[in-house]
């Protein structure tokens, strides 16, 4: 057994590296700490919102001195409603596990997580139940040509700033608890590098594709790329109790295209335990002095290991209501530049990818008639259906 320092030191390190990896950024700056192999780190969700439950478990593995943080795959995971005995058995699918798709919890609901990895150790959380949830209003987005600085860029980029407004209920403790994802329109659903799309793969062409060539393909239906938030936003209302509070900031949407774009915010009502949980995890990550804070006991979180008590589970699994909201923000009149290029549709060609005489035949071979676009994929990251407040300018 390792000491509580060491362990304290692998919490700080391993809860920033989880953290930048489940919420997506791309700017992390990695702290020195000692590390330590064989950490689970579980994160997981059951809401009262249709798509937002899920489960994601790692663990930590020590490659060239390096902590890095591998999902847990074939896990057997469930959530068990504690007053009915009624089991919910989640998908594994892209890095994480997920419940059936019209799935949703219910407001006084007690739920409890229940896995069991593939080497025969199992985890369980303690129950949590779901309160009731508190409304917001005055969704907006306000344009700031400097909205947040970037390290991978060394500046600053434009984007919105989102904001609410809530009418707090007076007499009692309410916390929230802030996501968002946004959709943006896509032109194309396909790339390939030197080589063609074909049955869904990357493969090579029957003539050698000229150098750095990349074919692009469109989208056989309408199809919209899904991104979701990069931070924590967490409130009390231990200062606003019964007011009503204005202008809260949730969330930051920059400008990676100039595509037009719905917001969909869901505001989430936690436990006080919960709000604490992510309340150190957000000091940890938004300060550097977090690093050097008292050891951040919450993140243990209500994980725990049946079989063997004095294992260190990191993690936590919440149970919260949710209400969502969207907004439509028309980006066509921002003179700044994007700062992730768009791909140009760069389509194929049959002279492109097989001889002239295979083009010019009367029976074209099949490899040879140019795919133009594919099918938009339904994921995490990719839809399909319309978004809600999407608007056809």
């Amino acid at each position: 057994m390792f000491n509580k320092r060491t362990f304290c030191s692998i919490v700080r390190s391993l809860c920033f590296l989880v953290l930048m990896t489940s919420m997506g950024c791309t700017d992390p700056v990695a702290p020195e700490y000692e590390y330590k192999e064989g950490l689970v780190y579980i994160d997981a969700y059951i809401s009262t919102a249709i798509g937002s439950s899920y489960t994601r478990i790692s663990e930590t593995v020590l490659i060239a001195n390096k902590l890095k943080n591998f999902f847990v795959g074939g896990a057997t995971v469930s959530y068990r409603n504690v007053n009915t005995n009624f089991e919910v058995f989640l998908m594994e699918s892209e890095q994480g596990y997920f419940p059936p798709s019209e799935f949703h919890a219910t407001v006084g609901e007690a739920w409890e997580l229940l896995i069991t990895l593939p080497d025969g150790r199992k985890y369980q959380s303690e129950p949590e139940t779901i309160i009731e949830s508190v409304g917001f209003s005055n969704l907006r987005a306000n344009y700031d040509k400097a909205l947040e600085f970037r390290e991978s860029i060394d500046d600053f980029v434009p984007g919105h700033l989102i904001s609410i407004d809530i009418d707090d209920p007076g007499g009692e403790e309410n916390y929230y608890f802030w996501k968002f994802r946004t959709f943006e329109k896509l032109k194309v659903c396909g790339q390939c590098y030197e080589s063609i799309l074909r049955d869904g793969q990357c493969v090579n062409a029957p003539k050698p594709i000229e150098e750095e060539k990349t074919f692009t393909y469109g989208c056989e239906t309408d199809c919209w790329q899904i991104r979701y938030n990069e931070d924590i936003r967490i409130f009390s209302d231990d200062f606003s109790n019964g007011a009503l509070v204005q202008s809260i900031p949730v969330g930051h949407v920059l400008l990676f295209t100039k595509n037009n774009i719905t917001v969909e915010v869901q505001q989430y009502s936690l436990s006080a335990t919960a709000h604490k949980y992510y309340r150190v995890i957000k000091d940890i990550v938004d300060n550097n002095g977090g690093f050097n804070a008292p050891p951040p006991a919450a993140l243990i979180g209500n994980m725990f290991n049946p079989e063997d008590h004095t294992e260190f589970v990191l993690g936590r699994f919440t149970a919260a209501s949710a209400v969502t909201k969207s907004i439509f923000i028309d980006r066509s009149q921002i003179k700044e530049k994007p700062f992730e290029p768009l791909k140009l549709v760069d389509p194929e060609k049959c002279d492109d990818i097989c001889s002239l005489s295979d083009c010019s035949s009367m029976t074209p071979v099949p490899e040879c008639i140019p795919v133009r676009r594919v099918p938009c994929e339904e994921s995490r990251f990719r839809t399909q259906i319309r978004p809600k407040a999407w608007v056809d300018l």
